[in-house]
């Protein structure tokens, strides 16, 4: 069956279907990063998508197809995101705030609360990815002179292991000196994301 049958010209189709070839995976991991959820991410990338077809704009070039898409998957997970938001808002009261004591957290207390356990759940997981990056002997320096030191100084866990302390020492501040080289970058590389979704909302 021909998509023309319905309105969508094949060739619109094609240059999409290109465009996404080349930039799905990107994307995804863009919209996993605001709404927490694979499985919504590919619905909204879908749906996103679907808008575009449906509204059939003339598309020049691949670039500027790709410019559209981008700003529609972009509109797309914001407006899931605020949909669920409010969902949630709806739903605590009625859940929660009635069988909580009176001097529990309102409901809206318990949304931030939850929004902040997320958030110190992906620096956790931020900090875990940091780690894994990192060279075996710069990853068991960090875990012995810091993750698993039990109060010992440097000085005190090299004698304990037998590693000697310059070496020790050296491989204790050049891994975290890459640690913090990751984060610093992770941290400029979501805030960019974060402005560029703030823009394109406007």
């Amino acid at each position: 069956m021909h998509t023309e049958e319905f309105g969508i010209p094949e060739d619109l189709r094609a240059v999409l279907g290109s465009v996404i070839n080349r930039n799905a995976g990107k994307w995804l991991r863009f919209i996993v990063a605001i709404l927490r959820n694979e499985a919504d991410a590919e619905d909204v990338l879908q749906e996103a998508v679907q808008r575009v077809l449906v509204r059939n704009k003339p598309l020049s070039s691949e670039e500027q197809a790709r410019m559209y898409l981008a700003r529609a998957i972009a509109n797309t997970a914001l407006e899931f995101y605020n949909s669920r938001k409010r969902e949630n808002l709806r739903q605590i009261p009625l859940r929660e705030h009635i069988l909580l004591p009176a001097n529990a957290l309102s409901p809206y207390a318990c949304i931030e609360e939850r929004e902040r356990s997320a958030e110190r759940d992906q620096l956790l997981g931020l900090l875990n990815e940091g780690l894994s990056r990192l060279s075996l002997k710069h990853y068991e320096a960090l875990r012995l002179t810091i993750l698993e030191s039990r109060g010992l100084s440097i000085r005190d866990v090299g004698i304990t292991t037998g590693i000697p302390y310059s070496t020790l020492r050296h491989r204790n501040r050049q891994g975290l000196r890459q640690l913090r080289r990751f984060l610093e970058q992770e941290r400029r590389r979501r805030s960019q994301e974060s402005e560029v979704r703030s823009q394109k909302s406007e």
